[in-house]
């Protein structure tokens, strides 16, 4: 009876442990894809750089229609690595969209020509190469400009030019606080190095495995016969990784079980009766992986690693821990902000993950193959 109450608490506990764990998941998800909803003074001085950039145009024009491109603005290459050129005009660009007078080139488009031009999207474009870019994208005016930081401000130049004479139709000029600026725009930064990078991370790992179709007899146990059966493996846990240069991390990770139900335990002496046993599990393992972006906020990864299993029973005794293992993984991964990532990843087993009881009889095999969510602090 203690046994049976036993059992029952710690599913109760574990259960109620896994769902806090997916509710304050759904809630950090829910935060950082809602976190630049509200603007802040920096992006109402970036919006009141723009309008006037679109009074100096209409004062010239009136209310001639035209067509748009708005590159990033020009900066160093420590500025351009985080992307602060191109969160300038993407915060301005919403401006450009609202206003009656132009019909603003999509950001696809641009980004595809860029990648055609060998150019990063994110990154410097001269002037002249500019005008000749947006007429080949059909813009009569272009958008260009440049950021640089003193101290604790970001100072902005941005200018309306002419895309067929190249004249400066209007211009403009902005300061703004880098933190306000980093806050209000931190869903297009990347603050985070791409090398000497440091992160932790929460992991799930689920994988379906079948049942073992055979019964063992225990004679020298109470628990006499053993009975397997499918049941899904589910480990929690986390990790720590680094990115020494660009391309290359390297993972630390530690998982344990949540108490599967894996086998049915009969006994027939002296007192019969028919019991779950439970699976304890727990991996600990290291992996290096090539690492790079696809686009914009998304990128993958793939490596290889390896692992040590440790795997007992509840009224089961297994004879030895199978030995370490090898695997490969690969996954991509979502920055809904620069130090946030949320990951789906697969992971194969390249080596058999088996256990035998005392007296050799297979009491598990797992399914090689399983599928992982992570959620990622980047420093």
């Amino acid at each position: 009876m203690y046994s049976c109450f036993r059992l029952t608490f710690v599913r109760t506990w574990e259960g109620g442990v896994i769902k806090l764990l997916r509710n304050l998941l759904l809630i950090i998800v829910v935060f950082c894809f809602t976190g630049n909803v509200y603007a802040g003074s920096a992006s109402a001085k970036l919006a009141t750089l723009a309008d006037s950039l679109i009074k100096g145009y209409s004062d010239k024009f009136g209310p001639k229609k035209n067509i748009i491109a708005i590159f990033p603005l020009n900066c160093d290459e420590k500025l351009e690595k985080q992307r602060i050129g191109f969160a300038v005009s993407e915060i301005m660009s919403h401006k450009f969209v609202a206003s009656k007078i132009f019909t603003v080139v999509e950001r696809g488009e641009l980004s595809k020509l860029l990648t055609e031009q060998k150019l990063q999207a994110s990154g410097a474009v001269e002037s002249e190469t500019a005008v000749k870019l947006g007429k080949i994208l059909g813009a009569g005016v272009i958008l260009v400009g440049n950021v640089q930081k003193v101290g604790g401000k970001y100072q902005v130049n941005t200018r309306l030019v002419d895309a067929e004479t190249s004249a400066v139709l209007s211009s403009g000029y902005e300061e703004l606080n880098s933190s306000a600026f980093e806050e209000d725009a931190k869903v297009y930064l990347n603050i985070v190095p791409e090398e000497q990078t440091l992160g932790i991370y929460a992991i799930y790992n689920y994988r379906k495995n079948k049942n073992i179709k055979a019964t063992y007899v225990q004679p020298d146990q109470p628990d006499g016969v053993i009975t397997p059966r499918a049941f899904s493996s589910n480990l929690v846990g986390g990790g720590l990784l680094y990115r020494p240069v660009r391309h290359i991390q390297l993972n630390a990770e530690y998982t344990t079980s949540t108490g599967e139900v894996y086998a049915t335990v009969t006994s027939t002496a002296p007192f019969p009766y028919n019991r779950s046993a439970a699976l304890k599990m727990s991996t600990v393992s290291f992996m290096a992986s090539y690492v790079s972006g696809l686009r914009d906020r998304w990128g993958y990864w793939v490596g290889l690693g390896v692992q040590g299993i440790n795997i007992g029973f509840d009224r089961i005794k297994i004879k030895e821990n199978p030995p370490m293992g090898v695997f490969v993984k690969s996954g991509i991964e979502f920055k809904p902000q620069s130090r946030i990532g949320i990951g789906v990843n697969l992971k194969y087993d390249l080596r058999k993950v088996e256990a035998f009881s005392q007296y050799d009889n297979k009491v598990l095999q797992l399914n090689p193959l399983s599928v992982e969510s992570t959620l990622t602090l980047y420093f």
